[in-house]
């Protein structure tokens, strides 16, 4: 673990005069989204921003709305069966896990306005989108080669200059054994729970002890260690949008969107080492809501051909949201003392119990998330084929976090800007029309928007006890679809394969090997409708 990270921190430690909780990653989940809405959408891989006349072109381009040209209600829903495949240096593990997604409901309606004017349509619409669903599970098992977690516990207690040796004596009255500091913020908790249960001693503070002499950060070498989590929870978007048809060349629209966030993700992690073991549980969930608006235009620049242009931007996302954490930390480790007496200890500590915080602990605060920009092109072939191509792009190193007095967590955003990059995202996608039926083929590709050196920063008086994170590199999402066509009803299917890869370390240690993580997901989702 690299010094120069851990004394940043003690240097900043006035800027930090709250508890802190969320961190970089906690942020990013909240940004990374699904490809999700109408089958035909999804069908066509999300490349509809050009062509139009899909309910879900309002979270992308909200012009594509302004092609309506009659009244449209439709709801959609799926099933999702998630693979998640961990490959460490002991070998490689897999994990299965089953859910059912609401992905679309809404309603267009198309307001004509004349045939020769101007402005020929004023389109209302409404629609709630399935953003993000979080279900999924993991498993892995690794070779530490002699680091541990606890090296962050030690490191973390190292780096504040607030903690002394006096602090891990067992019988010091304002000691950590003796005193309930799980409501101050001066000391985080990683560093009070490795001392509560023997993990870090007074020896990882460094120097010379009873004529020994000791690094700093020193902790006790680990074997091997096991990490399981489960995520569970969502990210619900409802639009709210107006669109305008300009002699049926110029397209314009606005969006307004609300999110509804609740993610919760439960983990364990366990490690073995020379006289001991240890098993520390995190809770951690965040809700909370937020807003943007999205602004789009699509022009048809050749009066005979159905070629067009599209160009759209979202404001940054606010998120007002609330992290709640809690840890229980169970421990068995051999002791020695001075005259080389051993026994084992065995310790507990829940921060949830009367014994440490006393329920949950949670933190508000307000997330800025970056702004988002969208080209896009779209036409057709004839009268049966449709093709549609766009961009997309938004840096995740323009993340920005603020308490809860609107004070700028200015650590973290700049660990943000350090760590983070811009997300690319391309969408292609076909239909090809036979009479009533409808043939539709789709790909998605993204960026992880992650450095390939980014690393978890947990700050030295941080709340937050999840010290496991990963890197995503890039996902793919393949997609076909089907669909039929009346006079009013319509119906169509689509099914979705996606997969996404990342680097997985269950804590930070610049020696510690990443697991190779991939994130395999099957949806097959249909949408009922009527055009009328």
């Amino acid at each position: 673990m690299k010094r120069n990270r851990y004394y940043l921190f003690a240097a900043l430690l006035p800027a930090l005069a709250s508890m802190q909780a969320q961190t970089t990653y906690e942020a990013t989940a909240l940004l990374d989204t699904d490809l999700s809405g109408t089958a035909r959408y999804v069908g066509m891989g999300g490349a509809m921003s050009a062509l139009g006349a899909d309910m879900s072109t309002m979270g992308t381009n909200p012009a594509g709305t302004a092609l309506y040209r009659s009244w449209d209600v439709a709801m959609s829903f799926g099933g999702n069966w998630v693979t998640q495949h961990t490959q460490s240096n002991l070998g490689g593990n897999r994990s299965f896990s089953s859910y059912g997604s609401m992905d679309n409901a809404g309603v267009v309606i198309a307001n004509k306005k004349s045939n020769e004017n101007i402005l020929r349509f004023v389109n209302f619409g409404v629609n709630y989108r399935n953003v993000k669903r979080f279900g999924g599970k993991m498993n892995t098992v690794s070779d530490l080669n002699g680091l541990s977690q606890t090296g962050q516990m030690a490191w973390q207690a190292f780096s504040n200059q607030d903690v002394f040796y006096e602090d891990f004596d067992y019988n010091d009255e304002k000691g950590f054994f003796k005193e309930n500091y799980y409501h101050d913020s001066w000391v985080g908790w990683l560093t009070l729970m490795g001392a509560q249960s023997y993990l870090i001693d007074e020896t990882s503070l460094g120097g010379t002890i009873d004529g020994v002499e000791y690094p700093d950060g020193n902790y006790y070498p680990s074997y091997s260690n096991t990490y399981r989590e489960m995520l569970s929870g969502g990210i619900d978007a409802y639009d709210f949008n107006l669109s305008f048809n300009l002699i049926d060349a110029v397209y314009l629209g606005v969006t307004f969107t609300t999110y509804d966030v609740d993610r919760s993700l439960e983990s364990t992690y366990g490690e073995e080492f020379d006289g001991g073991n240890y098993t520390l549980q995190n809770f951690y969930r965040t809700t909370g809501s937020g807003y943007d608006f999205k602004f789009g235009a699509i022009l048809r620049p050749f009066e005979e051909s159905s070629f067009r242009i599209g160009v759209s931007a979202t404001t940054p996302t606010i998120y007002t949201l609330r992290d709640y954490n809690s840890a229980i930390l169970t421990s068995s480790v051999t002791l020695r003392d001075p005259s080389g007496y051993e026994w084992v200890e065995t310790t507990e500590i829940d921060t949830y119990k009367d014994n440490a915080f006393g329920g949950d602990c949670y933190t508000d605060y307000t997330m800025i998330a970056p702004a988002k920009i969208n080209v896009s092109l779209g036409g057709t072939v004839g009268t049966s084929l449709a093709l549609g191509a766009e961009y997309e792009y938004t840096n995740y190193g323009n993340i920005s976090l603020y308490d809860e007095n609107g004070n700028e967590n200015t650590v973290m955003n700049e660990h943000t800007a350090d760590n983070f990059t811009g997300q690319h995202t391309l969408r292609v996608g076909a239909e090809k029309t036979f009479g009533m039926f409808y043939t539709r083929l789709g790909y998605n590709y993204q960026t992880g928007g992650y450095k390939s050196s980014a690393w978890k920063m947990i700050p030295i008086n941080s709340v937050q006890t999840n010290t496991a994170y990963a890197n995503i590199k890039s996902t793919s999402n393949y997609t076909l679809g089907v669909g039929l066509r009346g006079d009013v009803f319509y119906a169509d299917a689509a099914l979705l394969y996606s997969n996404q890869s990342a680097d997985f370390y269950a804590f930070d240690d610049p020696g510690l090997q990443a697991i190779s993580q991939n994130r395999g997901l099957l949806k097959g989702m249909m949408t009922v409708g009527l055009r009328f």
